[in-house]
């Protein structure tokens, strides 16, 4: 009895998304940099007038939102980098590479908007309870118009770039956000303008409210990822069923689903065989299903005999 171990497409199927991802990756991964040196260098620049521009008319509408910004200026970097080095071959010891990279980059994104929204909250709060001078409004109107001008800028080109990368779609979330904050802003600028100064630290209230609920997914999302999880689209219960029911399979153990970078499923697996099986037609049967019938092309399959567990002969 032989164990079979494979990672490629089956004989005569289609290319395997592994080996066209890497093509089609690159592709799409030149657009995605420009659209984050892109959004990076506007945001960057936006960061400095609302920064400025919240301290002089003493909004914390805005000075909140140039605090968020500056983890979103602070993610753009990171998100930037991971793209740069996820494009990078990995070496003798990085057998997959660094595709996990932008997967990092997407959770360290998250964390800082979560720190950012708890700022936002502490000093809403405080002026809420001990009150603060009257800002002014035009100002606020105003970079807050620009602002929102310089979000759905950034996040349009980030939404034509992405092809499903939790990197680019966590500085996506981030642009969002910011996109929200200068709505608040607006709307701050306006009632501030009727004599209605409170509206301030409430309109920032809000302004955290949506960042860390926008945040959420993309945390939980890129969690999963960093705990081998399963990806969300793959049918863990349904892919174990298909493989029991291979003609000439009595059970099977070792069995794990994970992904790298959300989009590619990997799967790993011993199927024991019955005493009449042949070895290398339940193989190639195990990973001709896998990839047609659940999408699983980079699949390891090990086939024994149950008379004789562990006894494997390498077999590619």
């Amino acid at each position: 009895m032989h164990a079979h171990s494979h990672d490629h497409e089956p004989s005569g199927a289609a290319p395997s998304p592994l080996d066209h991802d890497h093509g089609h990756g690159h592709g799409h991964g030149g657009a995605a940099k420009r659209a984050l040196g892109v959004a990076l260098v506007l945001n960057g620049i936006f960061l400095v007038v609302e920064a400025v521009g919240g301290w002089l008319s003493g909004s914390l509408a805005l000075l909140s939102d140039a605090a968020h910004m500056l983890g979103d200026v602070g993610g753009l970097v990171l998100a930037y980098a991971a793209a740069h080095i996820a494009d990078r071959v990995g070496g003798v010891t990085q057998t997959f590479g660094f595709r996990r990279v932008e997967v990092l980059g997407a959770f360290v994104n998250g964390i800082l908007l979560v720190l950012a929204s708890g700022w936002i909250l502490v000093e809403a709060m405080e002026r809420i309870v001990s009150g603060v001078p009257e800002p002014m409004g035009l100002p606020i109107l105003v970079i807050g118009i620009v602002g929102l001008l310089i979000n759905l800028g950034s996040a349009a080109a980030l939404w034509k770039s992405d092809d499903g990368s939790l990197n680019v779609r966590g500085a996506l979330i981030h642009m969002l956000a910011d996109a929200l904050g200068s709505v608040g802003a607006i709307a701050a600028g306006l009632l501030v303008m009727k004599d209605m100064p409170l509206a301030d630290p409430l309109v920032s209230l809000l302004i955290a409210g949506l960042v860390l609920f926008a945040t959420w997914r993309l945390l939980n999302d890129s969690g999963r990822i960093l705990l081998q999880f399963a990806p969300s689209g793959t049918d863990v219960p349904a892919v174990r069923e298909s493989l029991h029911e291979l003609g000439g399979v009595s059970s099977l153990h070792d069995f794990h689903i994970w992904t790298l970078d959300g989009r590619l499923p990997i799967l790993s697996v011993h199927l024991v065989l019955d005493a009449e099986a042949e070895p290398q037609d339940v193989h190639a049967a195990a990973l001709d299903m896998l990839a047609t019938k659940h999408g699983i092309w980079h699949a390891t399959v090990q086939v024994e005999d149950a008379a004789l567990p562990g006894r494997m002969h390498g077999h590619s």
